[in-house]
């Protein structure tokens, strides 16, 4: 919590598994690789890169519950598992992990449940298992899957897997689905990471939510249209407000945009830790101002303190339900609090570091 006040919802958090004993095919090493080399480069300083030989790892529960409760203001997560059953044998993201994380901290954990709409009545099987034995709060999504040289569109509007596994999520009481979107994943089209396959579905299902992961990373100006269009569309931040740390220019122009078009009701800060560290992005959003000459050149406007509170948790509580003033109650005497005020806060990531976690 920021000041004992601001509320902060980290809305991706990620125990990746990039370790070798995890791989599926040769794509796969190139594909950890490439995840730590982009670790690298959106993070700010030595103090906030880790190793590779830290960063590719079989990260676990119980270390990212410090880093995210011990090491920064976030207070509370959300747990996406991932579908890339292609490339790594546990999806990359295992949802057992976050559901341990959650059973550990109700207060503070909000997960979601790897899907693939193209796994038929398989999917929609898995999905009665997530809600009523599991209790998923929302679904986690991909645009595609490669199989055998072939790009695979899993799409939202497509009338066999898409609109199905909508109207199945909606009947067990899911109304939030997010999609990643914006990096293309392997060697797949990255015509199939656009959002054109939202508009349609995010009309014909005003009750169901969806969140454009990485929204703004690519495809900004399809986002915002989006933004402006539905009141049932979000954008998650995960990746894209790191861009704040190393090329402002480009985070300022793409947070103006989704403003300019609405969207400061339903934008949600996102470090995807363990990807990055989330403190540093907190920190640079807090004090984060629109450059004038783009205040005046495209009409964007202030990023106000109000605006900031809502990117950096009140919009997901929204978007969930949760009631961010009693949860700023609860969880400000909570374990985790009492500790950070009893022990101050953790460098970053001085649990990997040091093997602090517990």
């Amino acid at each position: 919590m920021v000041n004992d006040d601001i509320l902060v919802v980290d809305a991706v958090a990620h125990a990746y598994n990039w370790t070798e004993a995890n791989f599926v095919n040769r794509w796969s090493p190139g594909f950890s690789a490439a995840g730590y080399g982009l670790h690298c480069l959106v993070s700010p300083d030595d103090d906030h890169r880790l190793t590779e030989q830290e960063f590719i790892a079989d990260w676990q529960a119980d270390d990212l519950e410090e880093i995210f409760f011990l090491e920064s203001d976030v207070d509370v997560i959300s747990y996406h598992s991932t579908p890339l059953h292609d490339y790594y044998k546990d999806g990359l993201v295992s949802l057992e992990k976050g559901l341990r994380m959650r059973e550990r901290n109700p207060d503070r954990v909000v997960v979601y449940g790897q899907i693939n709409p193209l796994d038929g009545n398989r999917a929609l099987e898995l999905m009665e298992t997530y809600v009523k034995e599991q209790g998923v709060n929302a679904l986690k999504l991909y645009p595609a899957r490669y199989y055998e040289g072939r790009t695979l569109p899993e799409r939202f509007d497509d009338p066999q897997t898409g609109i199905p596994l909508i109207e199945r999520a909606l009947e067990l009481g899911i109304k939030s689905i997010a999609v990643h979107k914006a990096i293309p994943f392997g060697p797949t089209r990255s015509s199939h990471y656009r959002t054109d396959d939202i508009d349609e579905v995010a009309a014909m299902f005003p009750e169901m939510n969806f969140e454009v992961v990485h929204g703004g990373f690519a495809f900004t100006e399809e986002a915002a249209f989006l933004l402006g269009r539905f009141p049932n569309v979000w954008v998650n931040l995960e990746v894209t407000n790191s861009l704040i740390i190393n090329n402002p220019r480009r985070f300022a122009e793409v947070l103006g945009t989704f403003l300019y078009w609405g969207g400061a009701d339903r934008l949600m800060f996102a470090s995807g830790c363990s990807f990055v560290h989330p403190q540093p992005i907190i920190d640079a959003l807090l004090a984060f101002e629109m450059p004038e000459e783009m205040k005046a050149g495209y009409d964007y406007p202030d990023v106000t303190d109000e605006i900031k509170r809502k990117i950096l948790g009140e919009n997901f509580c929204r978007l969930h339900g949760l009631d961010a003033a009693s949860l700023k109650r609860k969880l400000g005497a909570d374990k985790w609090a009492e500790r950070q005020r009893k022990e101050g806060r953790r460098a970053p990531w001085a649990t990997i570091r040091s093997g602090a976690s517990a």
